[in-house]
């Protein structure tokens, strides 16, 4: 039974330490904000994969460990330099580079070439896009730095 109470009484102790209220303060995701999305608007559908890069961004951003917690902010740029796309007879071949920037002037960079059937161009583009994506994205956690709560 003392053994019990004096468990009990390292646990109070442990939690009211200020590790613990900094380890609180850690838990949980950072408030990380797209500032900026820069897509070429001579690409044939360039509004629909805008619209769905976005979306691709947010769920990346979401995956990604920032090393920071709850309260923190994190603005990002991300831009599509370059999307290029080849219908070579039986092949769509397209082409990707992405640059991602983090103010203080961090920043990531992507390139990626893939193919698959013309007459899945969309999938194709989005799949290179997601790629892409992650690549810039994870680089950009891993170049934040960590920040107390």
């Amino acid at each position: 039974m003392l053994r019990l109470s004096l468990a009990l009484a390292v646990f109070v102790l442990l939690l009211a330490s200020p590790g613990a209220a900094q380890a609180d303060a850690s838990r949980g995701r950072p408030d990380v904000e797209l500032d900026r999305l820069d897509f070429p608007a001579e690409v044939a559908g360039a509004h629909h994969f805008k619209k769905r890069l976005r979306t691709i961004l947010k769920r990346q951003v979401r995956r990604a460990d920032w090393g920071a917690g709850r309260g923190a902010k994190i603005q990002y740029r991300f831009s599509v330099t370059e999307l290029v796309l080849q219908n070579d007879g039986e092949v769509l071949r397209v082409r990707c580079t992405a640059t991602g920037k983090l103010p203080g002037g961090k920043s990531a960079k992507s390139n990626l070439a893939s193919g698959g059937p013309p007459n899945q161009r969309n999938k194709v583009v989005e799949r290179v896009l997601e790629i892409v994506g992650r690549g810039v994205v994870t680089r950009l956690a891993e170049l934040e730095p960590i920040r107390p709560g």
